[in-house]
């Protein structure tokens, strides 16, 4: 391996765990326990987090997917990169913090999910909308 590429690994190595970090000092400041609303909580919220909680789409390798715990944590992919975030419900709406990836290149990946931070339940699907309210696409819950 030539000098240029090993120093290259290395600074990519120094970035990824600098985002580790910030996104560390991030999860500090979430709240733990049960997702958060914006009101006070009621049982419609709690009929959200139910619907919610599981696996939607395909947990498959190379496959985009997002899990909802409980507690308010998300984990999944975007089908390359790993995404790791919380929820808050907000009545119908899920609004997602800013998540902590990880940037693995990955060509012919397609990265719709970069944009994510809310989310909608249609049924047995999943709306992924941006911070405008724009729908980016969706995902069917898994079975």
């Amino acid at each position: 391996m030539s000098t240029h590429r090993r120093a290259r690994n290395l600074v990519g190595l120094a970035i990824l765990g600098a985002f580790a970090l910030m996104g560390a000092a991030c999860a500090t400041g979430a709240p733990s326990g049960a997702p958060t609303s914006s009101s006070d909580p009621s049982s419609e919220d709690a009929a959200v987090v139910e619907k919610l909680v599981g696996l939607w789409g395909d947990d498959a390798s190379g496959q985009p997917h997002l899990e909802f715990t409980a507690n308010g944590e998300v984990h999944g992919s975007d089908g390359c990169n790993g995404i790791t975030t919380t929820y808050s419900v907000n009545g119908d709406r899920v609004d997602l913090a800013r998540f902590a990836s990880t940037l693995k290149a990955c060509p012919g990946v397609d990265d719709w999910m970069r944009g994510i931070r809310a989310v909608e339940i249609d049924g047995d699907v999943l709306v992924i909308k941006d911070a405008s309210g724009a729908e980016l696409g969706n995902l069917s819950r898994a079975s």
